[in-house]
């Protein structure tokens, strides 16, 4: 292998290549499109859609040579300086000796799902000869007791099922503080010490075995490597929405990943999950502290992953993007509102990071413009719209009203040819990519993937097309966004939906207000400049038929293959072994699993782990509770209330007592005739419900 710092004069004349072509395009495109603006036009407005356009130009233009150099890079077989090319594999059979920890942060994700995937991986380690090389951590920061109780009861199925080699263990947060960073440095500072690396996993990853043995094994071929980055790809698509963004991220995802990778080098981005991280570096140099500006600037640091990058960086570690490992996974939303909605956690984290900018010092100026790349993902979507309105008022100024590119209002005699021309490059950089893509895809000889070449050309225009109709409401939703996390409103951050099914009631619901705004708007310019209404239809009718797109978009396609990628025609084995599991846990009748908690003498019995009984103000308090619940159910509780009990052995089994002796009035009598009627209907030997203690050990088996 060379030289730790052996890249780093390639990278800095590959950057400087990339700053001069999209610096020369951006150019070019200002020149061109100062000719279609009227000579009427007034100079403040000229010069600042002057230069919003320049700000928007130049970031088409980085995603179009950023694809460019992936092309390139991936014509002559790959980038010789990554990690990967420089480290030949091993061979599955090699043994692993790094002591290495697969943690999983999950919060209120679907419980079966998700550990239906964990348990995929594992059996993929088992089959490959590897079980045992590595423990398996599931970190929990889930607040409701009828999620963290199954979360808890199937992890500790899975063991049961696992073979005795493999390590599986369960852990859970009673204080969530600063979400999944703060959860991943809770379990380093409580057994980060024990291993050597990390692979940090989501809800829906997927990783195969021959992906983490080799992970590990290019940590310890690179002792210079603070994080090495996977290149996840979506599967397990199942709705319209998700095949749509399966097939886009299959399809051009790889121009992509590979130019970003040559790009970056040892400087690339971590993206909190499917990577591998050296947890001694990241221990002592990758703290998050709480924000201390104003508003959206005060708290914890929501998108941490980029900082983490560039703290890595900063100590003098580097940092990997390495598309060439095969078998990393991950899902996508099943529809366009969980899209969304994810967007609105990530718009706020990643608006933070221009105080970060401010404040965190010293980083490698690569690490830099990833943050300001990652502002600009959602800053551009109000700059477009800034941009549309200007150019509208522009284009009034002037004698004639026939747009050049949507924005470009107005050309005159002088000024049409150029504005042809500024059509014709905006073209080639938005849908160059996806050329490039069908391009790359046939030369490599990987059409058939993709059920052939004709089939890759019309899935490709149908996601394109999609993607425009979708392209106005991601830019008003986006700028919601950005006004919502700027004024400070809080919102959620819990678990994503994964499973679709979306009701027309709920799109509606999610983009009313854009229905509003749209119709109101187009509404407008009919009436105040009616030259422009046909220029502003395709902006504004996507918005208008949004709830009808959402609501196809989130239903399952037929029969046949939509959108074909390379994973419906070959058997990915740890994609297999994860849809094959069958339900880990089951929950018998109809009840919660807090009731199921409290009936249930497999979990009255529950082990009290060293703890002692509360005493004191805390045992009086948790009795009133419990009294309270007895009572009057688990409606009678607030979910705080209900996770108190359950994080004291005494007050559940005192609850379990009280719920088993109840008086016919009680909630939990009518509660037990169910448990009873569906245990009953499998095992009709049993005979009538017990009453005494000794004869609940038929309830194991149910539970």
């Amino acid at each position: 292998m060379n030289s730790a710092g052996s890249w780093r004069p390639i990278a800095l004349r590959r950057r400087f290549l990339l700053v001069f072509l999209v610096a020369t395009q951006t150019l070019a495109g200002m020149f061109l499109f100062a000719q279609t603006v009227p000579d009427q036009a007034a100079t403040g407005t000229t010069a600042t859609v002057l230069t919003v356009f320049g700000v928007l130009f130049a970031w088409i233009g980085v995603g179009f040579w950023t694809a460019v150099f992936g092309f390139v890079a991936l014509r002559f077989g790959g980038d010789p300086l990554s990690v990967s090319s420089r480290v030949r594999p091993s061979g599955a059979a090699a043994p692993l000796s790094a002591p290495t920890a697969v943690v999983m942060p999950i919060c209120h994700e679907p419980v079966q799902h998700t550990f239906n995937g964990l348990k995929g991986i594992i059996q993929d380690l088992e089959q490959q000869g590897h079980a045992g090389t590595v423990d398996f951590f599931v970190l929990s920061d889930s607040r409701d007791p009828d999620i963290w109780l199954e979360e808890q009861a199937t992890c500790e199925q899975l063991r049961r099922e696992l073979g005795p080699d493999q390590q599986l263990f369960y852990r859970r947060r009673n204080i969530n503080l600063n979400y999944k960073s703060g959860n991943i440095a809770d379990f380093l500072r409580r057994w980060g010490r024990r291993y050597r690396y990390m692979v940090v996993l989501d809800a829906d990853s997927l990783l195969s075995s021959n992906c983490i043995t080799r992970l590990i094994e290019l940590m310890e071929a690179r002792p210079e490597a603070g994080i090495i980055q996977t290149t996840p790809r979506l599967a397990r698509a199942e709705t319209r929405f998700a095949r749509l963004q399966q097939f886009a991220n299959r399809c051009y995802g790889r121009l992509y990943s590979a130019g970003l990778a040559a790009i970056q080098l040892g400087e690339a981005t971590y993206w909190g999950h499917n990577a591998i991280i050296r947890v001694a570096p990241f221990m002592a140099h990758c703290g998050l502290r709480k924000l201390r500006g104003p508003g959206l600037f005060r708290g914890p640091v929501l998108s941490h992953d980029f900082i983490e990058a560039a703290l890595m960086g900063r100590a003098g570690y580097e940092v990997w993007l390495e598309p060439a490992i095969a078998g990393s996974f991950e899902e996508s939303p099943p529809t366009l509102e969980d899209d969304l909605i994810r967007d609105r956690r990530w718009c706020r984290g990643n608006l933070q990071h221009m105080w970060l900018l401010a404040t965190l010092g010293e980083i490698r100026l690569a690490h830099r413009m990833a943050l300001v790349t990652g502002i600009l993902s959602y800053l551009a979507s109000p700059l477009w719209l800034v941009f549309l309105g200007l150019s509208g008022y522009v284009a009034l100024a002037g004698p004639n009203t026939g747009p050049a590119l949507p924005g470009v209002m107005a050309t005159t005699e002088t000024g049409s040819g150029a504005g042809i021309l500024l059509v014709v490059v905006t073209a080639l950089l938005l849908f160059g990519p996806r050329l490039l893509a069908v391009i790359d895809h046939g030369l490599a000889g990987r059409t058939s993937n993709f059920g052939g070449l004709f089939r890759l050309c019309g899935n490709t225009f149908l996601e394109t097309l999609t993607a425009l109709a979708l392209a106005p409401i991601r830019m008003l939703v986006h700028t919601l966004h950005v006004i919502r996390a700027l004024l400070n409103l809080r919102v959620g951050w819990q678990g994503q939906n994964r499973s679709g099914g979306l009701s027309p009631g709920l799109s509606l619901r999610h983009v009313g207000l854009l229905l509003f705004s749209a119709a109101a708007g187009l509404a407008l310019i009919h009436q105040q400049a009616p030259t422009l209404t046909p220029w502003a239809l395709p902006v504004m009718a996507p918005v208008l038929l949004a709830p009808a797109l959402a609501w196809w978009l989130a239903r399952r396609p037929g029969k046949g293959t939509w959108l074909q990628v390379p994973e419906d025609g070959r058997t990915t084995r740890v994609i297999e072994l994860a849809d094959a599991a069958p339900q880990l846990c089951r929950n018998p009748g109809r009840l919660s699993w807090f009731e199921q908690a409290v009936l249930s003498p497999v979990f009255a019995r529950v082990s009290r782990d060293g703890r002692q009984p509360a005493t004191g103000k805390k045992a009086r308090a948790l009795e009133r509770l419990v009294n309270r619940c007895a009572a009057q159910g688990k409606k009678g509780l607030t979910c705080q209330e209900l996770n108190l009990i359950c994080n004291h052995p005494e007050a559940l089994e005192a609850l379990h007592w009280q719920a088993w002796y109840a008086t016919p009035e009680s909630p939990w009598r009518a509660l037990l005739a169910t448990m009873a009627q569906s245990v009953e209907l499998a095992t009709p030997e049993r005979g009538p419900l017990p009453r005494r203690r000794k004869e609940l050990a038929w309830l194991e088996t149910a539970s």
